[in-house]
């Protein structure tokens, strides 16, 4: 059934910006879903590090003891599916016990075997992770209005805050949401005017440089101002983020994180700041209970 846009609802130019939130919304609102929470991890953006994000948030609530399951919708590239066929791989070469999620890869474009697949993978999970490719589709839009939370890595430029705020280049007086932002709110507007839950939006600043005795440079001083006073206006709240660490890309060739150390002998004794990162970013998601902390080495 076709699905018209209300008379007073503003014209959209569909062709550059997508399918109406009424019909993204419309597609999922009577379908089976299950009783698991679903955490999108999106941006339109390529290279910010989503399949890192969603990898490492699998993980550690599996870490947590809960039951995790992972939908790839990126069947080019299956980065997340990838590392954790390699995790596999690792736990059978060392013969250890590695926590991990179900997994598979979603090949389809449709919203209603979207649906079904969410069911199918997770009718005993706690917790689905969608990792969504890095570009606006039918399929991306879905998977942001199936979200509990939205969990959105972005680098710290302003190359890649253009799709969430555009800001006056000189000045960098903050101008309005863009089309991402834009996007997701319109979202979840009409999903709460439809009478379902909201969305959560987290917003994590990825691969922040450390070292800097003197402190943040100003280029990062700038961004974070700007971040700070795009979040109320675009509606999301701001996790505190993750280092570019060497580490991070090494253990993920090999399917795992730095809460696996301690299970891996030759490993077993490399110390890191990387499992507090991990803690600091499942608190900033508020998917975890108070009491339920992710164990971190002293």
């Amino acid at each position: 059934m076709a699905i018209t846009p209300k008379a007073d609802t503003p014209r959209r130019d569909v062709a550059n910006e997508g399918e109406h939130p009424l019909v993204v919304v419309h597609d999922i609102i009577g379908r089976s879903r299950p009783k698991a929470r679903i955490i999108a991890v999106a941006n339109e953006k390529g290279g910010v590090g989503k399949s890192t994000l969603a990898f490492h948030t699998a993980i550690a609530l599996c870490d947590a003891g809960y039951k995790v399951a992972v939908l790839d919708l990126d069947p080019r590239q299956q980065s997340v599916a990838r590392t954790l066929a390699f995790r596999e791989a690792t736990a059978k070469r060392l013969s250890i016990n590695l926590p991990s999620p179900t997994h598979t890869v979603f090949r389809h474009s449709s919203g209603a075997m979207l649906c079904q697949e969410l069911v199918r993978i997770g009718w005993q999970a706690d917790y689905i992770l969608l990792d969504v490719a890095g570009s606006d589709s039918p399929l991306a839009r879905r998977a942001i209005a199936l979200a509990d939370t939205l969990l959105t890595p972005i680098n710290a430029s302003f190359v890649d805050l253009d799709l969430l705020g555009r800001f006056n280049p000189t000045t960098h007086e903050l101008l309005g949401p863009a089309f991402f932002a834009r996007m997701v709110n319109e979202i979840r507007d009409e999903k709460v005017r439809r009478g379902m839950n909201g969305t959560d939006w987290i917003v994590v600043p990825n691969r922040l440089r450390g070292g800097a005795a003197k402190g943040p440079s100003v280029n990062q001083q700038r961004f974070d101002a700007a971040l700070a006073h795009l979040a109320p206006v675009a509606g999301f709240r701001i996790g505190r983020g993750m280092s570019e660490r060497v580490a991070y890309r090494e253990l993920f060739l090999l399917g795992l994180t730095h809460l696996d150390l301690p299970r891996v002998p030759q490993l077993a004794d490399m110390n890191s700041a990387a499992p507090q990162e991990i803690a600091n970013l499942l608190e900033d998601l508020a998917l975890l209970p108070v009491q339920e902390k992710i164990a971190v080495p002293a």
